[in-house]
């Protein structure tokens, strides 16, 4: 059958039309990569190398296969990627809509190097400025409307000819390297990956996951949900052990060290707007994990573990509430040298400073981040505009621009900065040692104090809070240290502190410094009330020796303090080897000659010169001590007597128990056991009296809280005192005896475990040579003697 001449000819056309629609669908692409191959360096100033571009006339994929922007030599890679689709459905324009979808990149890669203020896409920027300026000279209308005009992405959306959905978008195994020659840093992110289920530009929300990996440890994941109508934004940050090592170049500028690692991780979420970052509100928590920082001394410093938890931070409000600080294993050293400088003194010196500046051979190394590398750019056309009309133009609409901001500026005041609001709900240190080296004397003392424990709740800024601070001495010796005080203030503060059982022949080095005798044995207690007002100090302190002894002069030795250390010393001791003394300090903290140290150590000196001086005080030191005065005299050698109405032990009775623990280290097979003993009815009978002196004291001098200079003034009240007596007799029923009778048997627990923690820090002290125990009950009813321990030794 034949078709008709008209049939023919529409067939004609159609079938010609759709070899066109398929040449031009499969032609046009291949023209475009031609293009742009050619002319790249017209469009950007850089050579594009393209090897396919392709577009599919039944899907409508459009790929385009390895794409790369070279640096200016040509040779280098800026930016490329291994493939390129997206898919764009035609039959989506009826409806007025432009719909992209499945955008997909492979293996994106960007190298992005710097040297001080360039990097080496500077040229590009600077090339498309200088396209910019020519042709916003020759149209100086569109760029004044441009900069006249604010749009939201949604005002931009509603504004185009069709509506814009870009959906699936997937980027992944993308490599992005940043390097900086001046500094010698590289930031390398591996298997960078983006996906985006899709892209609003109306009301909707945008979300946006990226994750990638560092090469030199560590992963990043970031979710983000952004409204692009409101510019609202959520961001979600995961951070996983991104290995610090890498930022040691930058520490050249600040601190001089031999090597620097550790770990930091963060959960971290971001809310807030676009049009004010810094109104952002912050939280989540962030770790720091094995930080360890080398000095050039070979020394160490870092922490084990920091984790910070952020409850709230607001730059505009100027508000930063942490839910925790805990601060666990942190180690430090401190150095004190000669010439008044410390350790951190030579740490925080840059490395780079006094440093040779870049030599010029140096920086052009990189040729791809010099000014010189940039290229030639082709000869521009002149612009048809005169040249001058356009800056004229500009001057006079700066001109009056800057006029109108300087008005406008005068009228406005500038907003007063917000008051700080700053908060720790929780503060932790532990297991944090310090190790102290002082190399100012004449033989270097070396001390370690172990075991510090930092705790405080509901730390503010502006308002007093408190801080506990406790620590370890070799050989048993502990600190307490009770801050009460507003860090808005540090000029005003209550600092209390307390120091038992520290063994003196570790300071033996000082006491050569200071008089040339050695310390040969000896234990302090140390309480000291410091009350800080506007850097005004009152502090009364109290010292408690006991068994001190010096050996002979070091004659080889120009002490600071010529001091008849052995007289003085015996002199000062009572009948049972003890010296005690108050020293009170007063003066300004910002007195350069004011130092509390000084002022202690020289009332010592003078306490020892004045009684050394004194020969009826010798005289009478001996006729009271007798013969025992010429030796070290534990009373009994199997007791240590104790106060059964307190937990803690006086610095005498610590000795006492240690220098019983000597005759195990020269015999490893015996065995100790301290048996405590007291009788309850009566320590409850002398507990209730201590406990109304204990109240009676804190009401008459209108006290919560008592410290040992406290609990010394009580021991000074007498029964019989009419005020005392006079509360007793008000308050004595207040008192419950089944309550007292449930304590005591605690406070004997507590000084057992106590005393047993001194006694296994001595030399060859173990669990199994040393018991710590209360007697049976029924021994207990029956005692009849002073409270106290009694000693008995066994053969393993």
């Amino acid at each position: 059958m034949k078709l008709k001449k008209p049939v023919k000819i529409t067939l004609i056309v159609l079938g010609s039309l759709v070899v066109l629609y398929f040449v031009a669908l499969l032609v046009a692409p291949k023209i475009a990569r031609s293009y742009i191959e050619e002319h790249s360096k017209e469009m950007i100033g850089r050579s594009i190398t393209i090897k396919d571009i392709s577009l599919n006339p039944f899907t409508y994929v459009l790929d385009v296969d390895t794409l790369a922007i070279l640096e200016a030599d040509d040779k280098t890679k800026f930016v490329a990627f291994d493939k390129f689709s997206m898919n764009i459905n035609p039959l989506k324009l009826i409806t007025r809509t432009l719909d992209i979808s499945d955008i997909y990149m492979k293996a994106l890669y960007v190298r992005t190097t710097q040297h001080g203020e360039r990097f080496n896409f500077s040229d590009i920027l600077e090339f498309l400025a200088q396209k910019d300026s020519i042709y916003y000279a020759e149209h100086p209308e569109e760029k004044k409307a441009q900069d006249n005009e604010s749009k939201s992405a949604a005002e931009i959306a509603a504004g185009l000819p069709v509506k814009l959905s870009l959906r699936n978008i997937v980027f992944e195994k993308g490599n992005i390297i940043y390097q900086d020659i001046k500094v010698g840093s590289k930031f390398h992110l591996k298997d960078f990956s983006i996906n985006i289920p899709a892209i609003y530009l109306e009301d909707n929300a945008t979300g946006v996951d990226v994750s990638l990996k560092f090469a030199d440890g560590g992963d990043l994941s970031v979710k983000v949900d952004a409204n692009m109508a409101t510019y609202d934004f959520n961001i979600y940050l995961n951070l996983h052990r991104f290995a610090l090592a890498c930022i040691k170049p930058y520490l050249n500028d600040s601190i001089t060290y031999k090597d620097f690692s550790g770990f930091l991780s963060a959960n971290i979420t971001i809310s807030g707007n676009i049009n004010s970052i810094l109104s952002s509100n912050v939280k989540g928590k962030v770790i720091l994990d094995k930080i360890d920082l080398t000095e050039k001394s070979g020394s160490k410093m870092g922490a084990e573990n920091v984790t910070v938890g952020i409850g709230k931070a607001n730059l505009t409000d100027n508000e930063y509430l942490i839910d925790s600080v805990i601060v666990d294993g942190a180690f430090a050293h401190i150095d004190l040298y000669k010439d008044g400088k410390t350790n951190f003194d030579v740490l925080l010196t840059p490395m780079n400073k006094g440093a040779a500046k870049v030599t010029d051979s140096t920086a052009t190394t990189d040729s791809t981040v010099t000014a010189e590398a940039a290229p030639k750019a082709e000869p521009k056309p002149e612009p048809k505009a005169e040249p001058k009309a356009e800056p004229v133009a500009d001057t006079t609409s700066k001109a009056t621009s800057d006029t109108t901001s300087v008005a406008k500026a005068a009228d406005q005041k500038p907003a007063k900065a917000k008051k700080l609001k700053a908060k720790i709900n929780k503060l932790l240190v532990k297991n944090t040692y310090i190790t102290i080296t002082d190399h100012t004397i004449i033989r270097p003392f070396n001390y370690k104090v172990s075991a510090i424990t930092v705790t405080g709740q509901n730390i503010n800024y502006d308002t007093p809070c408190n801080v506990n601070v406790a620590a370890s001495f070799p050989e048993g010796g502990s600190l307490s240290l009770k801050y009460h005080g507003a860090l808005s203030n540090l000029n005003t503060m209550d600092i209390y502190i307390s120091v038992k059982n520290l063994v003196l022949k570790h300071f033996s080095n000082y006491s050569l410094h200071y008089t040339a005798y050695p310390i040969k044995a000896g234990t302090l207690a140390f309480a000291s009330e410091n009350k800080i007002v506007e850097r005004n100090l009152d502090s009364k302190n109290t010292i408690d020796i006991y068994n001190i002894t010096v050996g002979n002069k070091v004659d080889d030795i120009d002490p600071e303090y010529t001091v008849p250390m052995k007289i003085g010393l015996y002199i000062l001791k009572d009948k049972d080897d003890k010296i005690q003394f108050d020293v009170p300090v007063k003066g300004n903290l910002d007195d350069p000659e004011f130092s509390y140290g000084k002022i202690i150590w020289k009332t010592v000196v003078n306490l020892l010169v004045k009684v050394a001086v004194s020969p009826f005080r010798l005289v009478g030191n001996l006729a009271m001590a007798g013969a025992s005065a010429l030796g070290f005299d534990l009373g009994k050698n199997d007791e240590v007597l104790i106060d059964a109405n307190t937990e803690t032990f006086t610095s005498e009775q610590y000795a006492k128990a240690i220098k019983m623990t000597e005759m195990i280290q020269k015999d490893p097979n015996l065995m100790l056991t301290f048996t405590q003993y007291y009788n309850p009815r009566k320590t409850a009978k002398e507990y209730k009296v201590k406990q109304l002196k204990i109240d009676f004291y804190k009401q008459k001098n209108n006290k919560t809280e008592l410290n040992e200079l406290d609990y010394r003034a009580i021991e000074e009240i007498k029964d019989k005192d009419k005020e005392f007596q006079a509360y007793v007799k008000e308050h004595s029923a207040e008192i419950d005896k089944n309550y007292m009778m449930k304590v005591l048997p605690q406070m004997a627990s507590k000084r057992n475990a106590d005393l047993l923690k001194v006694l296994r820090a001595q030399p060859g002290i173990t669990k199994k040579n040393l018991k710590v125990i209360t007697a049976p009950r029924d021994a207990l009813r029956n005692y009849k003697d002073k409270p106290m321990y009694k000693v008995t030794v066994d053969v393993q």
